[in-house]
């Protein structure tokens, strides 16, 4: 009997944890876990997920990436100057950098200034535009300990604080109750990720939506999803994710209800 009682309590937590890995149901299969056990469990596995499928991108280390400017040398393709700055810029780089083409293009080999300070611009001047699109006001706080930091206060047209913060060349999204997992753009002249550029707009627009689900008797979120709608369904465009203590959860849906309440122009 207690064989029995620990592997439904052991096939509830898998069954719970792998269905908001794949954003299903987290109540049904929970309860299906509890009941059938390892059969749900293995059909939860079978099951494909309904989260969009990101091809991952390969990490390029620096000794990859001065090799690769090494053999462009000897092929010719380069002069000596040119192999210096660009040695340059992949040492501006952090140690595993995401880029998947540093040496690319001519203005790639001249560009040898690149270092976190190049990415503030464009991270600003995104940040500023995200507000006049939407017509929202927006502050500039000095105590927060991040590079460029700026926050969409609740005002008309926004039922909720949304913070943007860029930190070592990862932008960082957060408000009362929720956070993202930092995003990087990959390149100092590109704002906001593309994904999390098209999350906030929708949020911010009313037809996007951040999935908050908090472990029972805690008051913060294990696991939030900044989802768009695409072909009729529910993407999450960016999350941080965590496991609960105790597979007991609520689950809460935030959307941004001045944008949906407010007269149409």
């Amino acid at each position: 009997m207690n064989g029995l009682i620990l592997s439904m309590f052991v096939s509830t937590i898998l069954s719970g944890v792998i269905a908001t890995v794949r954003d299903r149901s987290v109540i049904l299969w929970t309860i299906l876990g509890a009941l059938t056990g390892p059969i749900a469990v293995a059909l939860l596995l079978c099951l494909p997920s309904r989260k969009a499928v990101v091809t991952p991108t390969p990490i390029r280390s620096l000794a990859s990436e001065i090799r690769e400017l090494q053999e462009l040398r000897e092929r010719g393709l380069i002069s000596d100057d040119q192999f210096e700055q660009g040695k340059a810029r992949v040492l501006a780089w952090p140690v595993g950098s995401t880029d998947p083409h540093a040496l690319g293009s001519a203005r790639a080999l001249a560009d040898s200034g690149w270092t976190w300070a190049s990415y503030h611009p464009a991270a600003r001047a995104a940040f500023v535009d995200l507000a006049q699109r939407h017509h929202l006001d927006l502050q500039w706080p000095d105590d927060v300990s991040f590079e460029v930091v700026c926050t969409l206060p609740v005002q008309p047209g926004l039922s909720f604080a949304v913070t943007l913060a860029l930190e070592k060349g990862s932008i960082h999204c957060w408000g009362d109750g929720w956070a993202l997992d930092g995003a990087a753009p990959g390149n100092p002249e590109i704002g906001l990720p593309a994904d999390l550029a098209e999350g906030l707009e929708a949020l911010i627009a009313g037809s996007g939506r951040l999935l908050v689900r908090t472990a029972y008797r805690d008051t913060s979120p294990f696991w939030t999803s900044l989802q768009v709608q695409r072909n009729g369904r529910w993407r999450t465009v960016g999350y941080q994710a965590g496991i609960p203590i105790l597979p007991l959860w609520r689950r809460m849906i935030v959307k941004n209800e001045a944008a949906l309440t407010m007269p149409r122009q």
